[in-house]
């Protein structure tokens, strides 16, 4: 869930575009993969690692149809001294007067987390999104970390630029990216009082797709996030340098 990425902010607020509608079909359903390189792992704001090779699949009802769907995210870092991450996802979309409407449940896992860590956490969350105006779209999301009980606010808004490189469908995407966590138990396996932190972070990112065919797509991006009064913690979560990243990602829809 973490595919903190324009395309991602934008097909989530636009809805129905020329490059989703390249891959419809006639099922209730769509798939869709991805595996993307990434300089960087940042998420809200902190550089949890280096180097990073990522996947995501998500099976979601087609475009505009209410639903179910489910998910999953997964980040290998290269160095060896970062840990290894996967999260799952699900929840249920609704539409209603051009609104989106969807909430779920996030676990994120971390097995090679060592006693000083917290191996596991999960969130649930409520969003909605809309079309402001022709690819143009903004979504706001409010997260509760039950474990760690983080209440987290964010808000976001993404524009589309369309069009062709000869026969392929393409697009150039923005988005910008707000918002506030405020955490009441950083580390919740961790014995002592509990840690608390108030902060807030933001992001921009630009990419740009080209649909080789109606379900084959790569993507290349670059993103900055960083956080605004945000603690430093001896147990290496947080890392606020560096936080411009590129990626460049292949992406399957079915």
């Amino acid at each position: 869930m973490k595919l903190r990425t324009t395309l991602a902010l934008v097909t989530a607020a636009v809805g129905l575009t020329t490059l989703t509608a390249q891959a419809q079909t006639t099922s209730q359903w769509e798939g869709s993969f991805e595996m993307r390189y990434s300089t960087r792992y940042v998420f809200r704001g902190d550089k949890k690692a280096g180097q990073s090779m990522q996947a995501n699949f998500e099976f979601n009802p087609i475009t505009g149809q209410d639903g179910f769907f489910v998910g999953g995210w997964a980040n290998q870092p290269f160095a060896s001294e970062k840990d290894f991450e996967f999260d799952l996802y699900g929840g249920y979309k609704y539409h209603w007067q051009g609104f989106e409407f969807s909430g779920g449940l996030i676990g994120y896992f971390y097995p090679e987390a060592d006693n000083n860590q917290t191996d596991y956490t999960y969130e649930v969350y409520a969003s909605a999104n809309r079309e402001i105006l022709e690819n143009w779209g903004a979504t706001v999301t409010a997260y509760y970390d039950i474990r760690t009980k983080d209440l987290t606010f964010e808000a976001a808004t993404g524009y589309r630029i369309p069009f062709n490189i000869e026969q392929f469908p393409a697009s150039v995407d923005f988005s910008l990216f707000v918002g506030n966590s405020n955490i009441r138990d950083q580390y919740p396996d961790t014995p002592g009082p509990d840690v608390k932190d108030n902060y807030s972070y933001y992001g921009v990112t630009v990419s740009a797709s080209v649909w080789f065919t109606k379900n084959l797509r790569a993507t290349v991006g670059v993103q900055y996030g960083d956080t605004i009064n945000r603690k430093s913690w001896s147990y290496g979560y947080h890392d606020g340098s560096d936080n411009l990243y590129g990626y460049a990602g292949i992406g399957l829809k079915w």
